[in-house]
């Protein structure tokens, strides 16, 4: 079988390696030491808690239940009885119907396609939902406990304009119900429906990828987060005008309003905080930093927000530390976060409970465990039922009751021991013996010269190293053992053994993210689902491949990727492959993200597996 070698960096200066690194280092050199200590295995560790691959550990607060896949929104009904999920990812979007007071599913309701946008007719008695890729909104009836699927609103474009990209996320209806707003997000625009007529009045262009929209109490104004423009837009929201703008973090999401309307909080998903804008002076005055630690890089990834009845709590999903910040907003200005609630897997919603507060729901949108495939895809042997990665994830629902000022201090520590970062290792990785090459504070030097870095995609340690007579393995599952891999066992025995290394992906679109940046933004989590399910939007990884030239390097993290910190550190880079495309068949390759522009080699073959690993070696 071919394994593509995807990437190589050559980095002509001392660098710096992840503590994992040198773990491992350590591990190697176990026959000169005493032996380590059992290594603990991703799973279920018992009472209710779950280690992750990637090393946090979960132990949701509260009560749980199964929602279908990637749940990124929920509205509770008038009388306060249920709750209505929106389930946005992999092949099967749905929208259930939550009965509270038994807590158990009183319906699921299945759509052909569902993603992020979820309001309410000022009624309570219809309800509206974004068909994502369907470029439409559908309407629901809702009567007693059950949802009825009524009409649809296309939301036509120009053929100037792809319809395909248009992909509609965040909706919400005027006061006065005559409106119906929806952000088109791939786009670039805000479609307004008239629910009178039933049709759309106006279709407002944007300058980047919309993400939500929020109109004004008064009727006067809307509001729309920019996710790819680092900005909030403000319209006259009857007659469409653009009344204005307001500079704002990375990837604004989620938006909320005071209870006076006098400060609209912008969650901005590549940064660590909330921005808190004056809608009168319409100027950002205050940065909520919702983060575990002071210096913490960018990560937490804060996307869902709501308050509290009298306007004092302001909740915050940071979906990338499993946790949800409790925010004292009773002084503008001088906002602080009074402790953390433990949730499941990558907290995507958050609301009190409308009748009386007591309660907090929280949607977990890769739910509550993660899980092995030892059935999964195989070479030859096609695909088991339920096995595969990319389907395998189930989000949740959470009840919490809101906590007192103790019980908060209790889920507060717990979400801290879930958490393997801190300040002090980001300065001083655990575990580096002395003698090591690996620096044991951040910019100590290294003997390293050279550092080549090779992605293997798609393929685990087992099914490759499984038969090692050394580490961690399961021979059983080495499916692509010595006699197809001999470099890669020649290479685990020379040098370095990766036995219990784990990855945060589940597929290509989010592995590349984090193999070249460490982290996936907001928008590589919540589009590959739907994505990869067949149910729209772009593949917008890898620097945007096929849509560059439209969307740019809207996936990035904040600070960039590995080679944008190599250049600022004064390391060289070279990529073969990675991140690189033909611009045209028989075109020199070129880089597909703006820091790594003349550092890729421009006949080094992209992703092609038609292309044998003999012809790229001699490149």
């Amino acid at each position: 079988m071919n394994i593509r070698i995807l990437f190589a960096l050559l980095l002509a200066v001392s660098t710096v390696l992840p503590a994992h690194t040198a773990r491992a280092i350590a591990n190697d050199a176990r026959s000169q030491q005493k032996a380590p200590p059992r290594p603990q295995w991703p799973g279920s560790l018992g009472q209710g808690v779950t280690l992750l691959p990637n090393g946090w550990t979960l132990a949701p607060a509260g009560q749980h239940m199964t929602m279908g896949p990637l749940p990124l929104a929920m509205v509770q009904s008038a009388d306060g009885r249920y709750l209505i999920v929106s389930n946005d990812g992999g092949s099967r979007p749905s929208l259930t119907v939550v009965d509270l007071e038994n807590f158990q599913v009183k319906q699921t309701a299945n759509v052909d396609f569902a993603w992020l946008g979820l309001a309410w007719h000022p009624t309570e008695r219809r309800l509206y939902s974004s068909a994502g890729a369907q470029n439409a909104i559908n309407e629901f009836s809702f009567a007693k406990d059950r949802l009825t699927a009524g009409g649809a609103y296309p939301l036509g474009r120009p053929q100037s304009v792809a319809e395909e990209h248009s992909f509609v996320g965040g909706v919400a209806v005027s006061p006065d119900a005559n409106w119906l707003y929806a952000a088109e997000v791939l786009g670039k625009a805000v479609a307004v429906v008239d629910l009178k007529k039933g049709r759309v009045r106006q279709t407002i262009d944007l300058p980047a990828e919309a993400y939500s929209v929020l109109p004004s109490p008064d009727g006067k104004t809307l509001y729309v987060s920019l996710w790819g423009g680092a900005k909030v837009l403000l319209f006259d929201a009857v007659t469409l005008a653009a009344t204005g703008e307001v500079a704002v973090g990375e990837h604004p999401n989620a938006m909320l309003l005071s209870k006076d309307g006098t400060r609209l909080f912008v969650a901005c998903a590549n940064t660590n905080a909330v921005w808190v804008v004056d809608t009168a002076a319409r100027a950002a005055r205050e940065q909520i930093s919702v983060s575990l630690f002071p210096n913490a890089p960018a990560g937490s990834t804060p996307n869902a927000l709501d308050l509290s009845a009298d306007g004092r709590t302001l909740l915050v999903a940071n979906a990338d530390n499993n946790a949800v910040a409790v925010v004292d907003v009773s002084k503008p200005g001088a906002s602080g976060v009074r402790g953390f609630i433990p949730t499941g897997w990558y907290p995507t919603a958050v609301m009190f409970d409308r009748r009386d507060g007591r309660q907090i729901f929280i949607l977990s949108g890769k739910g509550l465990t993660s899980l092995a495939n030892p059935r999964g895809p195989q070479p030859g042997a096609g695909y088991a039922e339920g096995q595969y990665s990319g389907s395998m994830l189930a989000g949740a629902l959470s009840v919490v009751p809101t906590p007192d000022a103790a019980t908060l201090e209790t889920m507060t520590r717990r979400v801290y021991d879930n958490t393997p970062y801190s300040d002090a290792v980001k300065l001083a990785p655990a575990g580096v013996p002395a003698g090591s090459p690996i620096p044991r504070k951040v910019g100590e030097a290294s003997p390293i010269k050279y550092v080549f870095y090779v992605i293997r995609e798609n393929r685990t340690y087992d099914q490759v190293l499984g038969d090692l007579e050394k580490g961690n393995g399961d021979p059983s599952l080495a499916i692509l053992g010595e006699q197809v891999t001999p470099n890669a066992h020649a290479l685990a025995r020379e040098f370095v053994l990766f036995d219990n290394f784990y990855v945060n992906s589940e597929v290509s679109y989010d592995g590349h993210a984090f193999s070249m940046g460490a982290y996936a933004t907001d928008i590589v989590q919540k589009m590959w689902p739907p994505n990869y399910s067949g149910k729209g939007g772009l593949y917008l990884s890898e620097g945007g491949w096929e849509t560059r030239t439209k969307y740019g390097n809207i996936s990035a993290p904040a600070e960039g990727w590995l080679w944008d910190f190599a250049k600022r550190a004064g390391v060289s880079v070279r990529s073969y492959g990675e991140f690189g495309d033909w611009e045209k068949p028989g075109m020199p390759v070129k880089a597909q993200a703006p820091g790594l522009e003349g550092l890729v080699h421009p006949s080094y073959p992209p992703w092609d597996l038609s292309i044998p690993d003999t012809q790229r070696a001699e490149v």
